[in-house]
């Protein structure tokens, strides 16, 4: 309770007194992962050296490293990798942190996840990658900062949906973009389904349009 209020003086006297730094309450969440989601650098530091897990999770899979990373608390991310955070560890739902900080359009973060070794192309448990998500929601910023980081552009979830498929009912910009970095605008989902055929359905006619005279 004082690492989630952020009362420091009560943090370090408890730690002194010999509190369990790495107990968990009934949903797995710890000290560590309460401060860093409250961006609090102090008292991540406090808590990492008095012993907290970086690793431990909560009981959806997230650690400290995800909770700051979807809140786009950067210092925090960085203390978390120094004191050896798992970058790439997967939770329940198979994402990791740089797709928890690309789906809450955390730039800077994403940036320092990936100097720190985030894998662009990880997948969640639904195929998904990071791009795909940023396509899906529209965010043209986030598609053009994976591509540069090498995402690749073709790959296809569980039902064979790529970023192209994803993008092709909202923004044409990044459907052009993706089209730029070698999308192949002829893939067909399991069902059939084209980006085509998307753009189509959805009434987006401009996409359709450019996607035709791609297709010649």
């Amino acid at each position: 309770m004082a690492a989630l209020g952020g009362d420091a003086a009560a943090v370090e006297r408890l730690l002194a007194a010999g509190a369990d730094v790495n107990h968990a309450d009934g949903n797995g969440w710890t000290a560590l992962m309460g401060a860093a989601g409250r961006d609090d650098l102090a008292i991540v530091g406090w808590l990492l050296a008095a012993g907290a897990d970086a690793n431990r999770a909560d009981g959806k899979g997230m650690t400290a490293l995800m909770r700051a990373a979807e809140s786009g608390h950067v210092a925090i991310a960085d203390r978390l990798i120094a004191a050896g955070a798992a970058v790439n560890h997967a939770d329940a739902k198979g994402k990791n942190a740089l797709m928890r900080a690309a789906e809450n359009r955390r730039e800077a973060m994403v940036d320092h996840l990936l100097k720190a070794g985030g894998k662009v192309d990880q997948a969640d448990r639904r195929g998904k990658t990071a791009l795909m998500r940023a396509a899906l929601g529209g965010d043209a910023a986030m598609v053009e900062r994976l591509l540069k980081a090498r995402a690749d552009v073709n790959r296809a979830d569980a039902n064979g949906w790529t970023a192209l498929i994803c993008a092709a009912a909202g923004d044409a910009a990044i459907v052009e973009r993706l089209i730029a970095a070698g999308a192949d605008v002829r893939h067909a989902a399991r069902d059939g389904l084209t980006a085509l055929k998307r753009a189509a359905a959805s009434g987006h006619d401009a996409v359709a349009a450019r996607l035709k005279a791609e297709l010649g």
